[in-house]
């Protein structure tokens, strides 16, 4: 006989309510870089319209990008292959996309700028992926990049329309690359693309190859395609490269020759033609003022990130940075030329050292106290409670300060106050000899190619010399203070003499940042 069925009491219902989604840590890496790019791109544009004030190479490579388009050639004038010519077709790209040359018609090298600051973005961005592959915490890497970025040294002229810039980007993308987890051979392939890229875009970074070289190398210890990798490695960037002297032997440009320019001369001109810039140790040499330049602007970094770099000799992961930093001082006291943008490149990997010596200190300290070992704990502690102090102190005494005066000085005024005057004022039917920043822009204010001349061109350039033929032809002058002082007659006869028999219309600005309009008087007493 079967017992009574018993009513079993309902189970309750219950709601399911969907559980809230959770950041994944690959979605929270991605967050911190687009955090750090974008905090990158605000540093670098907030002021950038008026500080720094625009100089000769930057409206060279922006006049070079509109000639693409504009005139089908790499150059606005005769192209004789003193860099390679992938920065600027890179940054015309850009202008096509964006229309940036028509929107700052009457402040062109603005509009290359605005470029600056994407490549800054990427910049940052490709750094801190590199500082993750070479081992630091995701802390410690953000570290490194705050450091490049507000750094008032890497501001100033990250801000420029540099070739520098552009293949800093490349070269951080290279090192990526080399470091890739999987290390597999597309990714030592894609390293040499991009370090090609990086050369055919400021051919000096080709300094950095025996870095990149050992990177890759050491990486691929104990992979099976080691050799492999590396074969294709330097077999891809050697092609890559050679397209460059392909295009100048292409175009009969190669070797010297009568009547144009070669690929051999501007490579001469590049590593002994021009004057060295004198020892470091001379303080009245232009090495050393270039040198307390950089560090009147900053001195954390460069000073700090040296002494980290030697630091890291005894750590052998870190000794490809190591390697690229100390190449870039050998080069810079070997007594040579040295530009003012040198320090470009070599910035984000002191700003790397700076951070791997923090995180090392701070693991071993971590780690010390762990195994109870008090007695060096108690010391690591103490070393970094009064380094951490002073390396803030200096911090806050000279970065903000600087920021701020780079974030609000107007010191372009000057520039674009001449534009203006000479629109309002000059005949468009007289010829006007300029600055190389100030070319397009008075390009689209009416001045024609045969009326608006480079002032850098009229001694130098045959054909322009041919066309203007001599120097009474020139009407008016406009030169910034730099030319006026650092040039000579000796340099530049035909304009000098334009000076001497010319009266001052307008001076804008003062110092260093003046542009001076003048009159040339044709008449002969």
């Amino acid at each position: 006989m079967s017992a009574p069925a018993i009513d079993a009491p309902l189970a309750p219902v219950v709601e399911l309510v969907p559980a809230k989604p959770r950041l994944t840590p690959r979605r929270k890496t991605q967050l911190l870089i687009a955090a750090l790019a974008l905090c990158s791109g605000v540093v670098t544009a907030i002021g950038i319209t008026g500080y720094p004030i625009r100089f000769g190479d930057e409206g060279v490579y922006v006049a070079q990008a509109w000639a693409i388009p504009n005139l089908g050639a790499l150059a606005h004038y005769t192209y004789w292959y003193d860099h390679p010519p992938l920065g600027w077709v890179q940054m015309s790209m850009w202008f096509e996309l964006t229309r940036g040359l028509q929107r700052w018609s009457d402040n062109t090298v603005m509009a290359g700028r605005e470029f600056m600051v994407v490549v800054r973005m990427v910049t940052a961005a490709l750094l801190f992926v590199l500082a993750r592959r070479m081992g630091l915490r995701s802390g410690w890497a953000a570290l490194a990049v705050a450091l490049f970025v507000f750094s008032p040294l890497a501001v100033h002229y990250g801000r420029m329309v540099l070739l520098d810039n552009i293949a800093l980007a490349w070269l951080l993308a290279s090192f990526v690359l080399a470091l890739s987890p999987r290390r597999r051979w597309g990714a030592a392939v894609g390293a040499a693309v991009c370090f090609a890229i990086t050369v055919t875009t400021k051919e000096t970074l080709a300094i950095a190859a025996p870095a990149l070289a050992y990177a890759l190398w050491r990486h691929y210890h104990g992979a099976g395609n080691r050799e492999y990798a590396g074969v294709s490695f330097a077999v891809v960037f050697v092609m890559s490269v050679s397209l460059y002297p392909l295009f100048a032997a292409v175009k009969s440009e190669l070797l010297p020759g009568v009547g144009h320019v070669s690929l051999w001369e501007a490579i001469e001109w590049q590593l002994s033609a021009r004057a060295g810039s004198g020892s470091i140790l001379d303080p009245g040499s232009d090495v050393r003022r270039l040198v307390d330049t950089w560090l009147e602007l900053d001195l954390l970094l460069p000073v700090g990130g040296v002494f980290a770099t030697a630091a890291l000799v005894f750590v052998p992961k870190w000794r490809p940075v190591v390697v690229l930093v100390v190449a870039q001082l050998l080069m810079l006291a070997r007594g040579g030329y040295v530009p003012a943008m040198y320090v470009v490149t070599v910035l984000p990997f002191l700003a790397l050292a700076l951070a791997a010596v923090a995180d090392l200190g701070y693991s071993r300290v971590t780690n010390w106290y762990a195994e109870k070992q008090w007695r060096v704990t108690a010391l690591a502690t103490v070393a970094l409670l009064v380094a951490m102090p002073i390396a803030a102190t200096a911090l806050a005494r000279t970065w903000p300060a600087t920021l701020q005066r780079q974030f609000t000085l107007d010191e372009d005024r000057p520039e674009r106050e001449a534009v203006a005057w000479i629109a309002a004022n000059v005949a468009r039917d007289a010829l006007v000899v300029t600055e190389s920043e100030l070319w397009l822009d008075l390009l689209n204010a009416g001045f024609d190619a045969e009326h608006n001349v480079w002032v850098y061109k009229v001694d130098s350039d045959p054909g322009v010399a041919t066309d203007i033929g001599t120097w009474t032809a020139i009407d008016y002058l406009a030169l910034s203070a730099a030319t006026i002082s650092a040039q000579s007659a000796a340099t530049m006869p035909w304009v000098f003499t334009a000076i001497d028999h010319a009266e001052v219309l307008a001076t804008f600005g003062e110092g260093a940042t003046a542009v001076t309009v003048m009159r040339v008087v044709h008449t002969v007493s």
